[in-house]
């Protein structure tokens, strides 16, 4: 059983081998009640008195070289981070507030400057499977496949899965359990209500809130 696990050890590329080392030290930390992060900065760009306390960066199937993630200067970033193919990123401006939330890229994602997004949130800029059944009958065996391997998403095909960038524009505010999904465009100050899902774009200096959401009222000059 040892020589075994030497073998499959040996067999795992270098950027496996850091994850499944970070994980063996956040778990020994969780059991030793130590609450400061450990963060793998090899695909990570992180700009001047920017905070990253509590960021999960996963990349499957990814360049060993690419900056996935891309951070202003004086930004408080949370969350974890997930990139299924080479193409996926998140770019997020300066003096931005991201409290925590899964953000989970094939496409791009996309967030301004001083914005505020709340705890629990979801950004997801693609369908995870086709909409036709003949297309996504194997994902779940290709998915195992890859679990099986300890490499998570190897065999899974994105060719018929439907993918479109999110962008978030300056000074925007996302309460906190909102979804995002996929091609949407939040105007520059708008607002989105806790809780609410978000399908289609929504016009700058506006409040949205509702599943599907749905524009409550125009924020006027004054309130700007």
């Amino acid at each position: 059983m040892f020589i075994t696990l030497i073998i499959h050890l040996l067999s795992l590329t270098s950027h496996q081998l850091m994850q499944i080392l970070l994980k063996i030290v956040r778990k020994l930390k969780s059991l030793l009640g130590l609450n400061s992060s450990i963060v793998d900065y090899s695909h990570i760009e992180v700009g001047n008195r920017t905070r990253v306390d509590g960021i999960d960066v996963h990349i499957r199937n990814g360049l060993p070289d690419k900056k996935y993630v891309s951070i202003g200067s004086d930004s408080v970033i949370s969350g974890s981070y997930f990139f299924e193919i080479p193409s996926g990123f998140v770019k997020i401006g300066s003096s931005t507030f991201i409290g925590g939330g899964h953000f989970n890229s094939v496409e791009g994602i996309e967030i301004g400057d001083d914005v505020m997004i709340s705890w629990g949130c979801t950004f997801i800029d693609h369908n995870s499977h086709a909409l036709s059944w003949k297309d996504r009958k194997n994902d779940v065996k290709e998915w195992k496949r890859g679990l099986d391997e300890n490499q998570i998403g190897k065999y899974k095909s994105w060719d018929n899965v439907k993918r479109a960038k999110i962008v978030v524009g300056n000074k925007a505010w996302i309460g906190f359990n909102s979804i995002i999904m996929k091609g949407v465009n939040i105007g520059e100050g708008s607002i989105v209500a806790s809780g609410s899902v978000v399908t289609k774009s929504i016009p700058k200096w506006t409040i949205v809130g509702g599943n599907p959401a749905k524009i409550i009222r125009e924020i006027p000059e004054h309130e700007r």
